[in-house]
């Protein structure tokens, strides 16, 4: 049975969502959704979509509708979820996931009293080459781990003009940390398990860039930190990353006492070298991994094989299909609150004080 899917937001949402649905046979773009009328006519009408709509409610309760697909500021993400969920639909939740702990937490507590999918879109883990390093981490290929790097460097809000005005909201759930090294986040849970305290340094160092004509910010969101987590297992992660630099880099290390994996980007290529040797092993992805995501590597290639991964629990009932949970998306909200309280207080923040 084909997938109904409604688009909410049509920025992101048309960019990444309608297209990846449009070229999975498993679902069929029915509706989408966008404040401005205009925005949403005309997204409709570039992909041939039957019904536009600039109230989300309406979208939600329609009756032609099974899966929600959010990809609004994330300040809506948790009230469209959880009415979704209400009215009996599936939902996937676009990353940045939800702006607070609270909301996670909601979201969650639902997902326990309804028999529908609801899934956080953390969908590095799908690409093949990260794919190929839980392979690799499961067969205790770096040894035990010790710590993992991960680097972010871009000119994302250097330049005015290239990001939406939430990512500059603090209040809106805006910021570098919830909006893309959350990705990080995830693998970094689902390689090396639960965390017990979080270090971190968040900071604004550009000027505010959000479009003219529009009302000042009460509080900006990070553009720039250093991120710290101390895993319960006694390993380290550091995140760091600002969207404000010339030098453009992203990068992912995990080292441990048999060797280290360096990969560039997120996923693009990784190496093998193990510890007293100086050459590293290039990596490649199993060819059915490539196929899987039809050949493409990154985020668009991960929200490929997360589609097929989605169609597969809703067609059973919701049983797990190594899909992101809400309860992923409630852990990895807990670290990035953990973190802008610990960059507020100037203290390691034990996660257990974040509720």
């Amino acid at each position: 049975m084909t997938i109904r899917v409604g688009v909410i937001g049509v920025n992101y949402g048309g960019r990444v969502h309608i297209p990846a649905y449009r070229n999975n046979p498993s679902y069929e773009v029915v509706a989408v959704c966008a404040r401005a009328p205009e925005r949403a006519q005309a997204a409709a009408r570039e992909h041939q979509i039957p019904n536009w709509y600039t109230d989300a409610r309406q979208l939600i309760t329609s009756s032609e509708v099974d899966l929600i697909s959010i990809a609004s500021p994330p300040r809506t993400h948790s009230g469209f979820a959880a009415a979704a969920l209400a009215a009996g639909k599936h939902a996937v939740v676009e990353i940045a996931y939800v702006a607070s702990t609270l909301e996670a937490r909601v979201l969650q507590d639902m997902a326990a009293e309804v028999r529908r999918v609801g899934v956080p879109a953390f969908v590095l883990r799908y690409t093949p080459v990260l794919r190929l390093i839980s392979d690799l981490l499961a067969q205790n290929k770096i040894g035990s781990p010790r710590l993992m790097r991960f680097e972010l460097l871009n000119d994302f809000l250097a330049t005015p003009g290239q990001a939406a005005r939430w990512m500059w909201d603090a209040d809106n759930g805006g910021g570098i940390l919830a909006g893309f090294v959350s990705h990080a986040i995830d693998l970094s849970l689902r390689w090396f398990g639960p965390v017990r305290e979080v270090d971190a340094t968040l900071a604004t160092l550009a000027e505010e860039m959000v479009p003219n004509g529009t009302a000042p910010l009460t509080s900006l969101a990070d553009d720039t930190g250093f991120v710290t987590l101390h895993f319960e297992s006694g390993m380290l992660a550091t995140f760091s990353h600002s969207a404000v630099t010339a030098y453009p880099r992203t990068s992912i290390e995990l080292h441990g006492s048999a060797g280290s994996v360096l990969i560039e980007g997120f996923g693009d290529e990784a190496a093998f070298l193990p510890l007293g040797e100086r050459t590293a092993q290039t990596l490649y992805a199993p060819e059915q991994y490539l196929e899987e995501t039809r050949g493409h590597s990154g985020l668009m290639g991960g929200f490929d094989l997360f589609l097929d991964r989605l169609a597969v629990a809703i067609a059973n009932g919701g049983a797990p299909a190594d899909l992101p949970t809400l309860a992923d998306g409630l852990a990895v909200t807990r670290i990035v609150d953990a973190a802008k309280m610990a960059s507020r207080q100037h203290r390691r923040i034990k996660l257990s004080e974040v509720k």
